[in-house]
């Protein structure tokens, strides 16, 4: 069993809209590639993550997301 944890957003480096040929069952979604720095209980690192586009402003709002 995986605990969820708090992965808070220290920077984000870019942003981009994502768009694969997956993406289309999903429609009318939209997702966002985001290219980020994360401190999860203070284990730092780069990654890149896919979003929803509706869940990332919400993310960005507050700070963080769970993981």
């Amino acid at each position: 069993m995986m605990n969820i944890l708090e992965n808070h957003i220290v920077e984000v480096h870019n942003e981009e809209p994502y768009d694969e040929y997956w993406i289309k069952e999903f429609y009318p979604k939209t997702f966002v590639k985001v290219d980020m720095t994360i401190d999860c209980y203070g284990r730092v690192k780069r990654d890149t993550n896919i979003f929803e586009t509706e869940d990332w402003k919400k993310i960005k709002k507050q700070g963080y997301f769970m993981a």
